[in-house]
């Protein structure tokens, strides 16, 4: 594959919208066919014919460069694909190690346009979504968020997560989101689940109720509604599959949810390794270890889904008050705990929220 020159200046004008030095970029026999120096275009680069005739990275310093002709200090990189050489980048600076990480990503880049270029797009989607699920780690490096940008990829714009499991595997789905919502991400978690990442905050049940004409049966959907950059999808990533899990726990039921939904059930799920919750926990194990047959933690069960409503509760459980008020009492004596009192009961339900209680 050759090189051309508009796609040389693409790769250029895009790598100098985050780089200070100047980019050029030649073709396999070392002319410069794209430059953020108009002046440079067209002619023979030292760099990169060093570059060419060695096949690997040459960096050059200040006196180097001034015994070459037309050459200045910085780092030049071979450009591959499918292990063919195609062209040089060349990055200009003064410093050239310093140079050098930002222009790896830079020469990922190109490559990964070039790719496309030359009509692979499977192959490149391949390489952005392995670049997402990089920008996504917790603590991803600042030098992938320009990395993306280079790539179009948009990371400074905030964006929800959308985690959606299907009753059966949906390959295709990532292609049809990108086209429903322009400079949204997809990327599949497990073999039935996608996360997308959406610019904004608008509400996706138009989307949802698109998915059966699509051949898509959808089993359940998390929604934090909650937009972030690039730098904080980390966080909400972690938010969505921890809402997932306990819902599946405590509302098996629901098929869409949202943060609001189960935030104190979900908080508290993130804090479930603690060593403070080993007290928290404490009365109410107390109280499992008495109740052999169950009963009263059906109760407490009943009494919270009920939202401390006797008579609720009560017909829930198909007793008299009474009934229920001695069942209370008897949780209070083995808890410490008098589910009747808000402080006392928020302290019993934070507990059984907890506890793996079916």
């Amino acid at each position: 594959m050759e090189l051309s020159q508009t796609l040389a200046q693409e790769i250029v004008e895009r790598a100098m919208r985050i780089l200070p030095g100047n980019v050029n970029v030649m073709d396999a026999a070392g002319l410069i066919i794209g430059s953020g120096d108009a002046t440079r275009l067209f002619t023979r680069h030292a760099g990169a014919q060093r570059v060419i005739a060695e096949g690997q990275a040459v960096a050059l310093d200040a006196a180097t460069a001034a015994r070459l002709p037309g050459a200045q200090a910085g780092i030049n990189l071979p450009l591959y694909r499918q292990g063919e050489l195609v062209g040089v980048l060349g990055v200009t600076g003064e410093d050239a190690e310093q140079l050098r990480l930002p222009a790896e990503l830079l020469r990922l880049t190109a490559e990964m346009l070039i790719e496309q270029a030359a009509g692979q797009p499977t192959e490149a989607s391949l390489m952005n979504a392995s670049l997402l699920r990089q920008l996504l780690a917790p603590g991803a490096a600042p030098e992938l968020g320009r990395h993306a940008m280079l790539l179009g990829l948009r990371p400074e714009l905030p964006r929800d997560v959308l985690l959606l499991e299907f009753t059966t595997p949906a390959p295709t789905f990532g292609d049809w989101a990108q086209r429903r919502v322009h400079n949204s991400w997809c990327l599949p978690r497990e073999e039935r689940q996608w996360l997308w990442y959406r610019p904004g905050t608008e509400a996706p049940q138009a989307l949802l109720v698109a998915l059966p004409d699509q051949g898509w049966a959808l089993e359940r959907s998390v929604w934090i509604n909650e937009a972030r950059p690039w730098q904080g999808l980390a966080e909400t990533t972690g938010w969505a599959l921890e809402l997932l899990r306990v819902a599946k726990r405590l509302q098996p039921e629901r098929t869409e949810l949202t943060w609001d939904d189960l935030a104190l059930p979900t908080w508290l799920q993130t804090q479930a390794a603690g060593t403070a919750n080993a007290r928290l926990l404490e009365p109410l194990l107390r109280l499992r270890q008495a109740d052999r047959d169950g009963q009263l933690l059906a109760t407490l069960h009943a009494w919270f889904a009920a939202d401390a409503s006797p008579q609720a509760c009560a017909e829930a459980l198909g007793l008299h008050r009474n009934g229920l008020r001695h069942r209370l009492e008897r949780i209070q004596a083995l808890t410490g705990r008098d589910p009747r009192r808000f402080a006392e009961a928020a302290e019993l339900y934070c507990a059984w929220l907890l506890m793996d209680i079916d």
